[in-house]
């Protein structure tokens, strides 16, 4: 039996679906597919280039170390706050008294964008009057070492800065997952790895990773996701860090289209959807042979 009888009526409640789907879905995509294969002369004119943004790219030096750092900062990120969080996440799942407590400091900077996160990190770290840089340049002077974090004309300080940060706020949501999915484990079967001596680590490594794999698969694939698209505030704020050493690809595309070069711009967001794309398909390919999804 359909669930609606009357065509119209189904027609009419998708309706909003499609016009949002078409209106900031697939409308963007073709306009930036149709922008990658025209040159813009002061925003308005367009004279049509065919595929030459896209072999610019290819043979492009600062493009290519761009997209390697991406994939550098990716995985930096990713594995981080992964690891993090799994860590967090056990020892959440380990405490009977307070655990909601502990649990909402965990996962309070999911509740901030990563612009907020930017300006936080900022403030405690900005070198001039940053609290935290201050407390680490009085603390270090006190035992006679000469230290400065300062990550705008320190590259590796710039990495840290923004890796770090980037990683504070991802924590959060994997922390949501990630105890949601221990606190189904039987506890049958934390009884009998405690009676068995089997230490924290390796309860976390041998016991819990397997049994959690789906999640962490899917955690995996969002976190890849986000790690190549949702740091550009915190890069931004720090203007790609010293000699541009930190720009990522997001960032190289907002360079791109604040200099008004919409075509080149264009190219490259096809080029980095494309690869996200590609990374997604391996990861699922990669969690399909992996992952534990129960049964035989």
């Amino acid at each position: 039996m359909d669930v609606y009888q009357n065509r119209l009526q189904g027609a009419v409640l998708l309706l909003p679906t499609v016009v949002v789907c078409l209106a900031f879905f697939y409308w963007p995509a073709w306009e930036t597919i149709r922008l990658s294969r025209v040159r813009t002369i002061g925003g308005i004119q367009k004279i049509p280039v065919g595929w030459e943004h896209f072999t610019t790219l290819a043979t492009s030096g600062a493009f290519q170390y761009s997209v390697a750092m991406s994939f550098v900062f990716a995985f930096i990120v990713v594995a981080g706050s992964m690891l993090i969080a799994l860590y967090l996440s056990y020892l959440i799942n380990e405490v009977s008294a307070g655990q909601s407590i502990y649990l909402v400091a965990a996962i309070f900077t999911y509740a901030l964008s990563f612009a907020v996160t930017a300006n936080i990190m900022d403030v405690l770290f900005n070198p001039t009057v940053g609290l935290f840089a201050e407390v680490l340049t009085i603390a270090t002077g006190a035992v006679g070492v000469d230290f400065a974090f300062d990550y705008t004309t320190n590259p590796l300080w710039a990495w840290i800065f923004a890796t770090g940060s980037t990683m504070w706020k991802m924590v959060g949501y994997n922390v949501i997952f990630m105890v949601a999915a221990l606190s189904g484990i039987p506890e049958s079967i934390n009884e009998t790895a405690r009676l068995d001596g089997v230490g924290s680590l390796q309860m976390i490594v041998r016991v819990y990773v397997p049994m959690i794999s789906p999640t962490l698969a899917f955690l995996a694939i969002v976190n890849t996701v986000n790690a190549f698209f949702l740091p550009f505030p915190v890069v931004q704020e720090i203007s790609g860090g010293p000699s541009n050493t930190l720009n990522i690809m997001i960032y190289d595309i907002w360079q791109s289209y604040n200099n008004s070069v919409i075509g080149l711009a264009s190219a490259k967001s096809l080029v980095l959807f494309a690869i996200i794309g590609l990374l997604t398909a391996f990861q699922l390919l990669l969690s399909d042979r992996f992952a534990h999804y129960g049964g035989t």
